[in-house]
């Protein structure tokens, strides 16, 4: 009981209920989204299972990964610190109704970030870049189309999501866990190395 009142005191977003872990895992189970809004670092070193990353510290990433991931009219729970989750709040008026908050999502599950190097560990990788060169063996699916496009990936598979920043790797990768794929990293970073130059030889 006194762990229940801890946590529904540190929630203090107006208008929101607050919930604990366990309230959000028990709309969970009726169809609602745990939407964890911290930035990607913070949601990988532990999170509430099944719950989608979408960091709300940048309004304009945000509402396009919101545009892209969330379906519209879905409930939400708003998981994270209660002002950068009052924001979220703001931001998702709109699109979809937020159910409640809440403000320490625990550490009941994390999420696995490697090197580009270390890529060849999957067997499934996702480019969800709209733009730039294409990974050897990658799928690219641009964020916005992600959602439309789930069939032509395998969820039994190790998948990796490579994106530029880690923004949208953490949303797309988080995705597709709560969508039932077992096994999902996130590539964050990715070594270039320059193909080289052929060079042209004169014939005499």
């Amino acid at each position: 009981m006194a762990q229940r009142m801890l946590s529904l005191v540190r929630s203090t977003v107006a208008g929101l209920p607050p919930m604990t872990r366990a309230d959000a895992v028990r709309v969970q189970g009726v169809g609602a989204l745990v939407l964890d809004v911290r930035e990607p670092a913070a949601f990988a070193a532990g999170h509430l299972p099944g719950s989608v990353n979408i960091a709300a510290d940048d309004d304009v990433c945000f509402c396009v990964l919101r545009d892209a991931l969330l379906p519209s009219g879905v409930d939400v729970v708003v998981a994270g610190p209660a002002g950068i989750a009052a924001r979220a709040a703001e931001l998702l008026a709109d699109h979809a109704p937020v159910v409640g908050h809440v403000a320490d999502p625990g550490r009941g599950a994390v999420s696995r970030r490697v090197a580009g190097v270390e890529r060849a560990v999957a067997r499934q990788v996702l480019d969800v870049r709209s733009e730039g060169p294409v990974v050897d063996g990658a799928v690219r699916i641009p964020v916005a189309d992600v959602l439309g496009r789930l069939a032509e990936l395998r969820p039994d598979v190790a998948t990796a999501v490579l994106d530029t920043d880690g923004r949208a790797s953490s949303a797309v990768a988080s995705l597709l866990r709560a969508c039932g794929f077992g096994d999902v990293s996130e590539i964050v970073e990715v070594a270039v190395v320059p193909r080289p130059r052929l060079r042209l030889l004169a014939s005499a």
